[in-house]
């Protein structure tokens, strides 16, 4: 915490007395000044870390008499009962990775602060600590007119605005509804190319990785050469994964799914790993 500084807030706390005239006769006790902690997004940190066992985190709440209880449920249900109770995604730890520095943690934490009351409409990316990541087509898909989103840190395209377009963000449709629906009618009717380097890539090695595989997946697992959808559940049977397997030769095989989920994924894997070493499973990036 830092040092008292009740002149720093007599702006304020003249304005509150106005608003509530008793608190003038009624003193200050105790100040407590110290700052907030942030994550990029505004949004709490909870749940456990991977690589950690039993090292839980419940930080970054701004918000602590609205959200404490909220966070104080997920978590005790979390390590009680191995689940949150509800989808708390927007709140996991596991939503960041290596990726988010501190310089881009600070230039978001900024802009989220200063937007703290304005409308953030759907769909509207903000600019601050972008581009952090790109792939190796970034520049040759903006000068056709990408428009980024960001996923796990990556620059991502959205859609394409043809030359002197912008998108324009609403609660009704934005300025990309009618360019996207003309995308998507020439995928349909001719070809489309997708880049798709924001996909999580795995590698799944060891004596017993068939076996594993066989386990954590509810699906046949494909011959080798080939490949197949694989849906991971939950112990309660809830979906918490949809990936793509392929068998390279039995001994090797390679997964593919949601890159934002990379982390969560992981530390579901690695918790479910068996203790004896026979399968080991890598982060392909």
């Amino acid at each position: 915490l830092l040092e008292p500084d009740i002149d720093r807030i007599a702006p304020s706390l003249e304005v509150g007395f106005r608003h509530f005239p008793a608190f003038q006769k009624t003193g200050i006790k105790q100040i407590i000044n110290g700052p907030f902690t942030f994550a990029p997004d505004g949004n709490p940190l909870v749940g456990p870390v991977r690589g950690l066992p039993g090292f839980w985190v419940a930080c970054g709440v701004m918000a602590g008499f609205s959200q404490g209880g909220g966070v104080g449920l997920a978590l005790s249900n979390w390590m009680i009962e191995g689940d949150p109770g509800a989808d708390i995604w927007a709140m996991d730890v596991a939503r960041y990775g290596d990726w988010a520095t501190m310089a881009y943690t600070n230039a978001k934490v900024r802009e989220n602060y200063s937007r703290r009351f304005s409308i953030r409409f759907p769909n509207e990316e903000l600019p601050a600590g972008r581009p952090l990541k790109t792939t190796p087509l970034y520049e040759a898909l903006a000068a056709k007119g990408a428009q980024w989103g960001v996923s796990y840190g990556l620059e991502v395209p959205l859609w394409y605005a043809p030359e002197g377009v912008k998108d324009e963000f609403s609660w009704r449709r934005s300025t990309d509804f009618d360019h996207v629906a003309k995308e998507v009618a020439a995928v349909r009717n001719g070809v489309g190319l997708s880049e798709i380097s924001n996909f999580a890539k795995y590698k799944v090695t060891g004596e017993d990785a068939a076996g594993w595989l066989d386990r954590i997946f509810a699906c046949k697992l494909p011959k080798r050469g080939r490949m197949t959808l694989a849906p991971m559940l939950k112990n309660d049977g809830r979906l918490i994964g949809d990936f793509t397997l392929a068998n390279i030769d039995d001994a090797e095989w390679f997964i593919a799914g949601s890159g934002i989920a990379e982390q969560y994924h992981m530390r579901w894997f690695e918790a479910h790993l068996p203790k004896d070493g026979s399968v080991r499973i890598e982060a392909l990036g």
